[in-house]
């Protein structure tokens, strides 16, 4: 039997990529009409949106987007009707948790215990925390959140149109502080401080968190951090929806097809050629959810490219932060010393490990930049299984330690070698192991995850960046990944890109997809049916 999977000799559109983005991207074009054929080099779909049994059968671990903002409600979830396709999200009650000394602190999805929780801490904290809740989440509702389900508008423009609204100057000051500052200022409890510095670090933030230019992100943060959710069964139940809609809209869906490259002829995108030598007409367009560089460089070609964008692309701004880790299959569920005080602490969708200060966020900050490993094995944990029983077997637990890592070699280590492997499994276990005394009792299996094995996994994960490039103000808006290529149109006609290397960038939004949909189907002469929001409509209901 030949291995190579069959492939259509043309189709109106092909995708590069099965991760969700692409996904999307075919599943909007789909229901226009427009026949899409997508194309992944790994036996699998998802890309980011993986789940797998790496530990022991039956136990499921997410090795990369763990939780996301998909609800029935969410503007793709609804266009698409993938509640049809059998997509469920669980919306835990207790959203988050930081445990410090024999204590902690946990929010919830609503408010109310939320405050009551800080307000233990600090009362004015609780007064502070209620007041920007409320404004933050109109800036999230009325402007932050539509404005990333759209193409990104020129500084100039965008700071003009900003200004002429009161929402929009207070948008402003913040956009122009750094996130530490803005958190910072506003609070002075140091658990709090560290839960939202924690919950900007965790979209990407960490290595720029007290640049100025970055406080935008803590809208998106404080408000976003009650309303987080996991998709039943695992985030691959995601990706599998989203291809059954591109089944069911006549598109194809083939793994085990690496794109060699994108053919061009006359400055046009025509099809693409596989690693082994086939290759696949594109009648209208072809479209790439691999990052910029990789795309234009590799796939393309600079032969293709004006010499100075091809020079930029060389030396793009890869996010310089990585995870590194822990996947673990559980007898049981661990007992925080913390739960004597708390006792919706393990119920925590998300828990910052280690992260009891402002300053424990700063720490790692540092060492991502002095390119070492943080003295401290902090992590971005969890028990999914708490709220999602369906990941393991009946009366066994999963759970993992995310750590934040540089993404290129660290002090010390040439490479994610077994010995450098060994020293963070250590450190993460040991930093669960502080806050929950018999954590390593309860692990009958463990797989460690490096960057290295984000990238094999993953290809487009270039150093196991996650969020394809940087998100310091310089690489963000209309300068993400680069100003020739802000939005998704490329200076190669037909060609475009749809991953997270453009606007808005990484996490499981599929906000890359969704735009780059938009802008394909206009060209090809058709008005997006679903309606997309126009960034400018946008800011002009704001004055």
């Amino acid at each position: 039997m030949s291995e190579s999977r069959p492939v259509p000799e043309s189709v109106d559109g092909i995708l590069i990529g099965g991760g969700h983005n692409s996904l999307v991207t075919a599943a909007y074009l789909g229901k226009a009409g427009v026949r899409t054929l997508v194309l992944e080099s790994s036996p699998e779909i998802g890309g980011g949106v993986t789940t797998a049994e790496v530990t022991l059968p039956l136990f499921l671990h997410n090795l990369h987007a763990f939780f996301v903002r998909w609800t029935p409600d969410y503007r793709i979830w609804k266009d698409l009707d993938l509640d049809k396709y059998g997509l469920r999200s669980v919306h835990p009650e207790v959203q988050n948790g930081v445990p410090f000394d024999d204590d902690a602190l946990v929010t919830y999805r609503d408010l109310g215990p939320s405050l009551d929780a800080i307000r233990r801490l600090s009362p004015a904290d609780a007064e502070t925390y209620s007041r920007l809740h409320e404004e933050f989440s109109e800036i999230v509702d009325r402007l932050e959140g539509p404005l990333r389900f759209g193409n990104p508008l020129a500084p100039d423009e965008l700071e003009d149109r900003l200004s002429r609204s009161a929402i929009g100057r207070r948008y402003l000051s913040l956009k122009q502080q750094s996130a530490l500052d803005v958190v910072r200022d506003a609070f002075e409890s140091e658990p709090l401080r560290a839960l939202i510095a924690f919950n900007v670090s965790v979209r990407g933030y960490l290595p720029n968190i007290d640049v100025p230019g970055t406080g935008y992100i803590v809208t998106l943060a404080l408000p976003n951090s009650h309303d987080g959710r996991i998709i039943a069964g695992g985030s691959y139940q995601a990706a599998r929806a989203l291809a059954a809609v591109v089944y069911e809209n006549g598109g194809r869906v083939v793994t085990g097809a690496e794109v060699a490259s994108i053919d061009v002829s006359n400055g046009r995108a025509t099809g693409v050629t596989l690693s082994d030598g086939r290759t696949v007409r594109a009648n209208r367009f072809v479209a790439s959810s691999v990052p910029a560089p990789m795309t234009m460089l590799e796939m393309v070609g600079r032969r293709h490219l004006d010499e100075s964008l091809a020079d930029d692309l060389a030396g793009y701004a890869w996010n310089p932060e990585a995870l590194f880790g822990v996947h673990y299959a559980l007898s049981r569920r661990p007992r925080f010393t913390a739960e004597k005080t708390v006792p919706d602490l393990p119920r925590a969708l998300n828990l910052a490990v280690g992260y009891e200060s402002s300053d424990d966020i700063v720490r790692d900050m540092e060492a991502i930049r002095a390119k070492q490993l943080s003295p401290i094995g902090a992590l971005h944990g969890s028990f999914p299984t708490v709220n999602d029983p369906t990941q393991a077997p009946p009366g066994f637990h999963t759970s993992f330690g995310w750590h934040f890592v540089p993404s290129s070699p660290v002090t010390g280590y040439a490479s994610w070698d077994q010995a450098a492997t060994d020293e963070r499994s250590r450190a993460i276990t040991d930093a669960y192991s502080r806050y929950a005394p018999d954590f390593e009792d309860c692990v009958i299996a463990m797989e460690a995850h490096t960057p290295a094995d984000t990238q094999a996994l993953v290809p487009s994960m270039r150093y196991g960046d996650r969020h394809h490039g940087s998100y310091h103000p310089d690489n963000w808006e209309t300068f993400r990944p680069h100003p020739a290529l802000a939005g998704y149109r490329t200076p190669i006609d037909g060609l475009y890109l749809c991953g997270a290397s453009q606007h808005p960038g990484g996490s499981f939004t599929g906000g890359p997809g969704y735009n780059a949909a938009g802008d394909i189907l206009s060209d090809l002469g058709d008005s997006p049916w679903w309606g997309p929001p126009d960034p400018r409509e946008v800011l002009e209901d704001l004055e």
